[in-house]
């Protein structure tokens, strides 16, 4: 993902054009982690309706134009939080059961509906954190290190969660085939 660093600073000073033009930059990877850690459609959108609600709200607050792509991702990461907690306080239990799959739930346009499942099944598995972990790796490219400072947890925390995390799916998705 990337994005125009004059377009944050421009949003900063107010101009809500340079604001929309960021959006629309990168909606489609804040969606689909949105939509990889909360299940459904219907939360993915409002936590990131949420999110980019507050980042218009605070983006002045913002120190650094170069740090935009970690600090929409921690904003996100606290909206789908939110989401989980909800879920967890309805369902009285710790984990997502059911998924809604959409063309944009793919890694690979290869990929077949079965095996999307099996991932979405593979990734359920695993707590909300660690999934967080394995999406900001995976899929958006962060580091350990950006990972962890996004998350607030120490890059050591985060590698062996992540090393674990990943060593289990890989597992799981091997035991499928």
């Amino acid at each position: 993902m990337t994005f125009d660093i004059n377009l944050v600073k421009l949003a900063q000073q107010g101009d809500t054009e340079a604001f929309a033009k960021l959006y629309k930059e990168i909606q489609d990877d804040v969606y689909r982690f949105a939509l990889y850690s909360l299940g459904n459609c219907t939360d993915a959108e409002d936590a990131v309706s949420d999110t980019f609600t507050e980042a218009f709200k605070s983006i002045k607050k913002l120190r650094s134009p170069e740090a935009f792509k970690s600090w929409i991702f921690k904003i996100l990461s606290i909206q789908c939080n939110r989401h989980i907690k909800k879920y967890i306080s309805e369902r009285k239990s710790a984990g997502i059961a059911f998924y809604e799959i959409e063309d944009k739930l793919t890694y690979d346009s290869t990929e077949t509906g079965i095996e999307k499942v099996a991932l979405i099944q593979a990734l359920d598995t695993l707590s909300a954190n660690d999934r967080m972990i394995v999406l900001l790796y995976t899929v958006h490219g962060y580091t350990v290190k950006e990972i962890a400072k996004i998350m607030s947890k120490p890059s050591g925390t985060v590698s062996s969660k992540l090393y674990r995390s990943l060593d289990k799916l890989k597992k799981i998705l091997s035991t499928d085939e």
